[in-house]
């Protein structure tokens, strides 16, 4: 089957192409749209591929981009890996990694990085790579702990949870979706660069950029005392899944425990499939935050990991 597989490496005439395809294919995020996918462009050289039959029919995308000889799917994606149809037998996907490995091989490539997608952001169970990835002899190098609710699972949170709920509700705290970006993402800035010195993976013009592109992906929700932000959440939609990409609370805001009432007010009113509250783990996933996956998992959170797999197209040689 690969002597029937094409490869080329995706250029901007493809744009059209390439989003059509992804935005129909079994594994469903607007990051695979070209306009995410090249945000920071000037951060990750592309290495993305396009693969076709013999008739010139796309059968498979492979979002990616390259640094030092090592190739990763994408180095700017939460996750990424191979994109392809719905119903497609899983001797295919074993097929067109393949063909992806040879690719690679030829252009000088030394290592590819593959980061899987997560179930919960796919239209059906999707695991044809995962064993693709067995077969052709990859080997696991990180697993990132993640924490999701599942929309028909009883929502039992904690008590502490109802508690502060109650404690912000008692305050006459406002939940409301709000386009006050800058005021959130100050709040985010201050509480990273004071409490863990890092900054936030998005600039305030990238987050601004993407709200623009993505206006129904991307949404702000915001925790309001008498008109003031006090907390908030970024939430990334999908067909499937609500996720909270970023979230704060101010020094008042955590006073009147706003954030958990935010946190709530989502979960209540979601209506897709799923939750995500992202990884809680550090250190390519050898490290558990431990008191961030409990605050997870208070909100009667269940465990799902995001698995990276690596191969050295150079070992055989």
């Amino acid at each position: 089957m690969k002597q029937d597989l094409k490869i080329r490496k995706y250029s901007l005439s493809d744009k059209t192409q390439w989003n059509n395809f992804a935005g129909n294919c079994m594994q469903q995020h607007f990051f695979f749209q070209r306009d995410f996918m090249e945000y920071h462009r000037d951060r990750f050289t592309d290495f993305s591929l396009i693969i076709e039959d013999q008739n010139n029919n796309i059968v498979a995308l492979f979002p990616a981009s390259i640094a030092n000889n090592i190739v990763s799917s994408h180095a700017g994606l939460t996750f990424g890996g191979l994109l392809y149809k719905k119903r497609t037998f899983v001797q295919k996907v074993i097929a067109i990694l393949s063909a992806v490995e040879q690719f690679c091989l030829n252009e000088g490539v030394q290592k590819i990085v593959y980061k899987v997608i997560p179930y919960i952001y796919k239209s059906e169970q999707g695991e044809e790579d995962q064993y693709a990835l067995f077969m052709n002899d990859w080997k696991l190098i990180r697993r990132d702990f993640s924490t999701i609710i599942k929309r028909d699972t009883p929502f039992v949170p904690d008590r502490s949870r109802r508690k502060n709920n109650k404690i912000a509700l008692h305050q006459n705290i406002e939940i409301q979706p709000s386009d006050d970006i800058v005021t959130f993402w100050n709040l985010l800035n201050n509480n990273l660069t004071t409490r863990h010195q890092v900054a936030p993976t998005h600039s305030l013009k990238e987050l601004q950029f993407l709200m623009d592109q993505f206006p129904e992906n991307i949404k702000l929700i915001g925790g309001f005392k008498d008109g003031k932000m006090l907390a908030g959440a970024i939430v990334f939609l999908t067909p499937y899944v609500c996720k909270f990409q970023y979230s704060v609370n101010s020094l008042e805001g955590r006073e009147f425990k706003v954030l958990d009432a935010v946190f709530l007010s989502i979960i209540n009113e979601n209506k897709r499939s799923y939750i995500d509250f992202g990884h809680s783990s550090e250190n390519d996933g050898k490290y558990l935050n431990e008191g961030l996956s409990k605050f997870k998992f208070y909100f009667n959170g269940e465990a799902s990991v995001c698995d990276f797999y690596e191969k050295d197209l150079t070992a055989n040689l």
